[in-house]
Protein backbone atom coordinates (compact mmCIF):
# COMPACT_ATOMS: atom_id res chain seq x y z
CA UNK A 1 0.00 0.00 0.00
CA UNK A 2 1.04 3.59 -0.55
CA UNK A 3 -0.09 7.14 0.17
CA UNK A 4 -0.96 9.88 -2.27
CA UNK A 5 -0.82 13.32 -0.62
CA UNK A 6 -1.91 16.69 -1.94
CA UNK A 7 -2.72 20.18 -0.67
CA UNK A 8 -5.49 20.58 -3.27
CA UNK A 9 -7.87 18.27 -5.09
CA UNK A 10 -10.69 18.24 -7.58
CA UNK A 11 -13.36 18.92 -4.95
CA UNK A 12 -16.19 17.18 -6.76
CA UNK A 13 -14.15 14.01 -7.28
CA UNK A 14 -12.79 14.03 -3.72
CA UNK A 15 -16.22 14.39 -2.13
CA UNK A 16 -17.59 11.63 -4.35
CA UNK A 17 -14.84 9.31 -3.03
CA UNK A 18 -15.64 10.34 0.53
CA UNK A 19 -19.32 9.53 0.10
CA UNK A 20 -18.45 6.21 -1.55
CA UNK A 21 -16.31 5.26 1.45
CA UNK A 22 -19.02 6.28 3.93
CA UNK A 23 -17.33 9.50 5.04
CA UNK A 24 -18.69 12.58 6.76
CA UNK A 25 -18.40 16.35 6.49
CA UNK A 26 -15.13 16.08 8.44
CA UNK A 27 -13.48 14.29 5.49
CA UNK A 28 -14.83 16.60 2.80
CA UNK A 29 -13.36 19.43 0.74
CA UNK A 30 -16.05 21.68 2.22
CA UNK A 31 -14.63 21.04 5.69
CA UNK A 32 -11.15 21.84 4.42
CA UNK A 33 -12.37 25.20 3.14
CA UNK A 34 -14.24 25.87 6.40
CA UNK A 35 -11.21 25.04 8.55
CA UNK A 36 -8.71 27.03 6.50
CA UNK A 37 -11.03 30.07 6.54
CA UNK A 38 -10.76 30.11 10.34
CA UNK A 39 -7.03 29.38 10.58
CA UNK A 40 -4.59 31.37 8.47
CA UNK A 41 -1.65 29.10 9.38
CA UNK A 42 -3.43 25.91 8.39
CA UNK A 43 -2.76 23.94 5.17
CA UNK A 44 -5.08 21.06 4.17
CA UNK A 45 -3.55 17.64 3.55
CA UNK A 46 -5.59 15.25 1.40
CA UNK A 47 -4.44 11.65 1.95
CA UNK A 48 -5.49 8.83 -0.38
CA UNK A 49 -4.63 5.22 0.47
CA UNK A 50 -3.91 3.16 -2.64
CA UNK A 51 -3.07 -0.45 -3.26
CA UNK A 52 0.21 -1.28 -4.97
CA UNK A 53 -1.83 -1.46 -8.19
CA UNK A 54 -3.29 2.01 -7.67
CA UNK A 55 -6.73 0.89 -6.48
CA UNK A 56 -8.54 3.29 -4.11
CA UNK A 57 -8.61 1.87 -0.58
CA UNK A 58 -9.31 4.86 1.65
CA UNK A 59 -8.98 8.59 2.31
CA UNK A 60 -8.30 11.06 5.10
CA UNK A 61 -8.37 14.82 5.53
CA UNK A 62 -5.67 16.33 7.69
CA UNK A 63 -4.30 19.78 8.41
CA UNK A 64 -0.73 20.88 8.96
CA UNK A 65 0.04 24.03 10.89
CA UNK A 66 2.67 25.68 13.06
CA UNK A 67 3.17 28.83 15.08
CA UNK A 68 3.48 32.01 12.98
CA UNK A 69 6.30 33.09 15.31
CA UNK A 70 9.66 32.52 13.61
CA UNK A 71 11.34 31.22 16.76
CA UNK A 72 8.61 28.66 17.41
CA UNK A 73 7.77 27.60 13.85
CA UNK A 74 10.07 24.58 13.52
CA UNK A 75 9.19 23.39 17.04
CA UNK A 76 5.41 23.55 16.64
CA UNK A 77 4.67 21.90 13.30
CA UNK A 78 1.72 19.58 13.78
CA UNK A 79 -0.53 17.35 11.71
CA UNK A 80 -4.08 16.88 12.90
CA UNK A 81 -7.30 15.24 11.74
CA UNK A 82 -10.81 16.04 12.93
CA UNK A 83 -11.99 12.55 12.00
CA UNK A 84 -10.39 9.14 11.64
CA UNK A 85 -9.16 8.03 8.19
CA UNK A 86 -11.66 6.18 6.05
CA UNK A 87 -11.21 2.76 4.55
CA UNK A 88 -13.65 0.93 2.35
CA UNK A 89 -16.09 -1.15 4.38
CA UNK A 90 -14.57 -4.42 3.22
CA UNK A 91 -11.00 -3.27 3.90
CA UNK A 92 -11.11 -2.35 7.59
CA UNK A 93 -8.00 -4.39 8.28
CA UNK A 94 -6.14 -1.66 6.37
CA UNK A 95 -6.81 1.05 8.98
CA UNK A 96 -3.70 0.14 11.00
CA UNK A 97 -1.51 0.44 7.91
CA UNK A 98 -3.17 3.75 7.04
CA UNK A 99 -2.30 5.12 10.50
CA UNK A 100 1.27 3.89 10.16
CA UNK A 101 1.78 5.50 6.76
CA UNK A 102 0.32 8.79 8.00
CA UNK A 103 2.66 8.78 10.98
CA UNK A 104 5.64 8.12 8.70
CA UNK A 105 4.62 11.06 6.52
CA UNK A 106 4.28 13.29 9.58
CA UNK A 107 7.80 12.36 10.68
CA UNK A 108 9.21 12.99 7.18
CA UNK A 109 7.73 16.49 7.21
CA UNK A 110 9.20 17.19 10.68
CA UNK A 111 5.90 17.33 12.50
CA UNK A 112 6.33 17.38 16.26
CA UNK A 113 2.73 16.54 17.13
CA UNK A 114 0.17 14.20 15.53
CA UNK A 115 -3.50 14.21 16.52
CA UNK A 116 -6.14 11.82 15.19
CA UNK A 117 -9.59 13.23 15.98
CA UNK A 118 -12.74 11.17 16.22
CA UNK A 119 -15.75 13.26 15.21
CA UNK A 120 -18.43 10.90 13.86
CA UNK A 121 -15.74 8.22 13.52
CA UNK A 122 -15.44 4.50 14.11
CA UNK A 123 -13.62 3.48 17.28
CA UNK A 124 -10.02 2.73 16.29
CA UNK A 125 -8.62 2.65 19.83
CA UNK A 126 -6.95 -0.75 19.51
CA UNK A 127 -5.03 0.28 16.37
CA UNK A 128 -4.04 3.61 17.92
CA UNK A 129 -2.80 1.90 21.08
CA UNK A 130 -0.66 -0.50 19.07
CA UNK A 131 1.05 2.49 17.49
CA UNK A 132 1.70 4.15 20.85
CA UNK A 133 -0.89 6.92 20.74
CA UNK A 134 -2.23 8.41 23.95
CA UNK A 135 -5.99 7.88 23.86
CA UNK A 136 -8.57 10.57 24.55
CA UNK A 137 -11.88 8.86 25.30
CA UNK A 138 -15.10 10.52 24.14
CA UNK A 139 -18.80 9.77 23.81
CA UNK A 140 -21.14 10.79 21.01
CA UNK A 141 -24.91 10.48 20.76
CA UNK A 142 -26.61 9.55 17.52
CA UNK A 143 -30.30 9.27 16.66
CA UNK A 144 -31.27 6.98 13.80
CA UNK A 145 -33.81 8.68 11.55
CA UNK A 146 -35.13 5.46 9.99
CA UNK A 147 -38.10 5.61 12.40
CA UNK A 148 -41.49 7.27 12.38
CA UNK A 149 -41.90 10.64 14.03
CA UNK A 150 -44.03 8.96 16.67
CA UNK A 151 -41.24 6.50 17.48
CA UNK A 152 -38.71 9.32 17.72
CA UNK A 153 -41.02 11.12 20.14
CA UNK A 154 -41.38 8.01 22.29
CA UNK A 155 -37.58 7.61 22.39
CA UNK A 156 -37.27 10.93 24.21
CA UNK A 157 -37.14 10.78 27.98
CA UNK A 158 -40.35 12.01 29.59
CA UNK A 159 -38.55 15.03 31.06
CA UNK A 160 -37.33 16.04 27.58
CA UNK A 161 -40.83 15.76 26.11
CA UNK A 162 -42.15 17.99 28.89
CA UNK A 163 -39.47 20.58 28.15
CA UNK A 164 -40.37 20.62 24.45
CA UNK A 165 -43.99 21.25 25.43
CA UNK A 166 -42.83 23.99 27.82
CA UNK A 167 -40.92 25.73 24.99
CA UNK A 168 -44.04 25.65 22.83
CA UNK A 169 -46.17 27.08 25.66
CA UNK A 170 -43.66 29.89 26.17
CA UNK A 171 -43.90 30.90 22.53
CA UNK A 172 -40.47 29.83 21.29
CA UNK A 173 -40.31 30.26 17.51
CA UNK A 174 -37.88 28.21 15.37
CA UNK A 175 -36.71 29.68 12.06
CA UNK A 176 -33.89 29.54 9.52
CA UNK A 177 -31.57 32.53 9.75
CA UNK A 178 -30.00 33.98 6.58
CA UNK A 179 -26.24 34.50 6.66
CA UNK A 180 -26.41 38.26 7.22
CA UNK A 181 -28.50 37.71 10.37
CA UNK A 182 -27.43 34.25 11.46
CA UNK A 183 -23.66 34.77 11.68
CA UNK A 184 -23.75 37.93 13.85
CA UNK A 185 -26.37 36.36 16.12
CA UNK A 186 -24.42 33.11 16.43
CA UNK A 187 -21.18 34.91 17.29
CA UNK A 188 -22.96 37.18 19.79
CA UNK A 189 -24.37 34.17 21.58
CA UNK A 190 -20.96 32.46 21.46
CA UNK A 191 -19.47 35.23 23.61
CA UNK A 192 -22.32 34.96 26.13
CA UNK A 193 -22.13 31.16 26.20
CA UNK A 194 -18.35 31.22 26.71
CA UNK A 195 -18.68 33.21 29.91
CA UNK A 196 -21.32 30.83 31.28
CA UNK A 197 -19.33 27.69 30.37
CA UNK A 198 -16.20 29.00 32.09
CA UNK A 199 -18.14 29.73 35.27
CA UNK A 200 -19.29 26.10 35.50
CA UNK A 201 -15.74 24.83 35.00
CA UNK A 202 -15.98 23.96 31.33
CA UNK A 203 -13.52 24.69 28.50
CA UNK A 204 -12.77 28.16 27.15
CA UNK A 205 -14.67 28.57 23.86
CA UNK A 206 -14.15 32.31 23.59
CA UNK A 207 -11.01 32.17 21.43
CA UNK A 208 -10.72 32.82 17.68
CA UNK A 209 -13.81 34.98 17.41
CA UNK A 210 -12.28 37.48 14.97
CA UNK A 211 -12.35 36.66 11.26
CA UNK A 212 -11.98 38.42 7.93
CA UNK A 213 -14.63 36.29 6.25
CA UNK A 214 -16.32 34.11 8.83
CA UNK A 215 -15.81 30.37 8.14
CA UNK A 216 -19.49 29.77 8.88
CA UNK A 217 -20.25 31.58 5.62
CA UNK A 218 -18.15 29.02 3.74
CA UNK A 219 -20.15 26.11 5.14
CA UNK A 220 -23.56 27.70 4.58
CA UNK A 221 -22.79 28.85 1.05
CA UNK A 222 -21.63 25.33 0.15
CA UNK A 223 -25.25 24.23 0.50
CA UNK A 224 -24.43 21.73 3.24
CA UNK A 225 -24.76 24.12 6.19
CA UNK A 226 -27.80 25.80 7.71
CA UNK A 227 -28.10 28.31 10.56
CA UNK A 228 -31.27 27.82 12.58
CA UNK A 229 -32.34 30.06 15.44
CA UNK A 230 -34.94 30.19 18.19
CA UNK A 231 -36.67 33.45 19.08
CA UNK A 232 -38.34 34.41 22.32
CA UNK A 233 -40.36 37.67 22.25
CA UNK A 234 -38.70 38.52 18.94
CA UNK A 235 -35.11 38.09 20.17
CA UNK A 236 -32.78 35.34 18.94
CA UNK A 237 -31.80 33.42 22.07
CA UNK A 238 -30.50 30.15 20.61
CA UNK A 239 -28.63 29.21 17.43
CA UNK A 240 -27.24 26.08 15.82
CA UNK A 241 -25.11 25.61 12.73
CA UNK A 242 -26.21 22.27 11.25
CA UNK A 243 -24.73 20.41 8.33
CA UNK A 244 -26.07 17.47 6.38
CA UNK A 245 -23.44 15.60 4.39
CA UNK A 246 -23.80 12.05 3.08
CA UNK A 247 -27.08 11.72 5.03
CA UNK A 248 -25.45 12.40 8.41
CA UNK A 249 -26.59 15.55 10.24
CA UNK A 250 -24.08 17.06 12.66
CA UNK A 251 -24.56 20.28 14.66
CA UNK A 252 -21.19 21.97 14.15
CA UNK A 253 -21.73 24.65 16.80
CA UNK A 254 -24.59 25.87 18.97
CA UNK A 255 -24.75 28.83 21.34
CA UNK A 256 -27.46 30.01 23.71
CA UNK A 257 -28.52 32.95 25.87
CA UNK A 258 -29.60 32.32 29.46
CA UNK A 259 -33.18 33.03 28.36
CA UNK A 260 -32.92 30.10 25.95
CA UNK A 261 -32.08 27.74 28.80
CA UNK A 262 -34.98 29.03 30.88
CA UNK A 263 -37.47 28.59 28.04
CA UNK A 264 -36.01 25.29 26.74
CA UNK A 265 -35.44 26.86 23.32
CA UNK A 266 -32.39 24.65 22.44
CA UNK A 267 -34.39 21.48 23.13
CA UNK A 268 -37.23 22.58 20.86
CA UNK A 269 -34.74 23.70 18.21
CA UNK A 270 -33.04 20.30 18.18
CA UNK A 271 -36.32 18.39 18.17
CA UNK A 272 -37.77 20.39 15.29
CA UNK A 273 -34.63 19.79 13.24
CA UNK A 274 -34.53 16.08 14.02
CA UNK A 275 -38.01 15.92 12.48
CA UNK A 276 -37.07 18.20 9.61
CA UNK A 277 -33.94 16.34 8.55
CA UNK A 278 -35.78 13.02 8.85
CA UNK A 279 -38.40 14.35 6.43
CA UNK A 280 -35.65 15.54 4.09
CA UNK A 281 -34.21 12.02 3.89
CA UNK A 282 -31.23 12.13 6.26
CA UNK A 283 -30.37 8.80 7.89
CA UNK A 284 -28.68 9.84 11.15
CA UNK A 285 -28.69 12.86 13.45
CA UNK A 286 -25.56 13.17 15.57
CA UNK A 287 -25.99 15.32 18.68
CA UNK A 288 -22.25 15.74 19.18
CA UNK A 289 -20.36 14.51 22.18
CA UNK A 290 -18.59 15.02 25.47
CA UNK A 291 -15.67 13.58 27.41
CA UNK A 292 -16.11 9.99 28.56
CA UNK A 293 -15.83 11.02 32.22
CA UNK A 294 -18.97 13.14 31.78
CA UNK A 295 -20.90 10.10 33.01
CA UNK A 296 -19.62 10.99 36.50
CA UNK A 297 -21.91 13.32 38.43
CA UNK A 298 -18.94 15.42 39.52
CA UNK A 299 -17.83 16.16 35.97
CA UNK A 300 -18.35 19.71 34.60
CA UNK A 301 -19.83 18.06 31.50
CA UNK A 302 -22.25 15.77 33.31
CA UNK A 303 -25.16 18.03 32.46
CA UNK A 304 -24.19 17.91 28.79
CA UNK A 305 -24.04 14.11 28.96
CA UNK A 306 -27.50 13.85 30.52
CA UNK A 307 -28.97 16.36 28.08
CA UNK A 308 -27.80 14.49 24.99
CA UNK A 309 -28.73 11.13 26.50
CA UNK A 310 -32.30 12.35 27.01
CA UNK A 311 -32.90 12.35 23.24
CA UNK A 312 -32.87 8.55 23.26
CA UNK A 313 -30.15 7.99 20.69
CA UNK A 314 -27.30 5.51 20.80
CA UNK A 315 -24.33 6.39 23.01
CA UNK A 316 -21.21 5.67 20.96
CA UNK A 317 -17.66 5.17 22.22
CA UNK A 318 -15.09 7.32 20.43
CA UNK A 319 -11.33 7.55 20.89
CA UNK A 320 -9.05 10.27 19.62
CA UNK A 321 -5.31 9.66 19.56
CA UNK A 322 -2.39 11.95 20.31
CA UNK A 323 1.32 11.35 19.80
CA UNK A 324 4.47 13.41 20.26
CA UNK A 325 6.72 12.47 17.34
CA UNK A 326 9.81 14.44 18.34
CA UNK A 327 10.06 14.62 22.13
CA UNK A 328 13.28 16.67 22.15
CA UNK A 329 11.77 19.32 19.89
CA UNK A 330 8.58 19.27 21.95
CA UNK A 331 10.58 20.00 25.10
CA UNK A 332 12.49 22.73 23.29
CA UNK A 333 9.19 24.26 22.22
CA UNK A 334 7.99 24.46 25.82
CA UNK A 335 11.26 26.13 26.84
CA UNK A 336 11.00 28.63 23.97
CA UNK A 337 7.42 29.45 24.88
CA UNK A 338 8.34 30.11 28.50
CA UNK A 339 11.17 32.42 27.36
CA UNK A 340 8.82 34.38 25.10
CA UNK A 341 6.34 34.91 27.94
CA UNK A 342 8.90 36.22 30.42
Amino acid sequence: MKLQISESVNKKDWDAKICFAGGTIFHSSIWADYTVAGNANCVPQYFTLLSDDGEFLGAALGFQDSSPHKLLKRFTRSLWFDAMPLVRSNDEENIYEFFRLIENQARRTSCVHLLMGSYASRDASSDLEKLGFKLIRRLEFEVGLDRSEEDLWRMLRDTRRKKIKKALRMGVIIEDLPIEIGIPELRRLQVESAQRILKRGGPDVSTSLQYGEDPIKVLVESGYGRIVGARVAGEVVSTFLFNNFNNLVYPIIGWHHQTALETQAPTLLLWENIKRYRNEGAKKFNLGGCKSNAVDEGSPEHGVYMYKKDFGGECLQRSSGEKILHKTMHKAMNVAKSMLHR
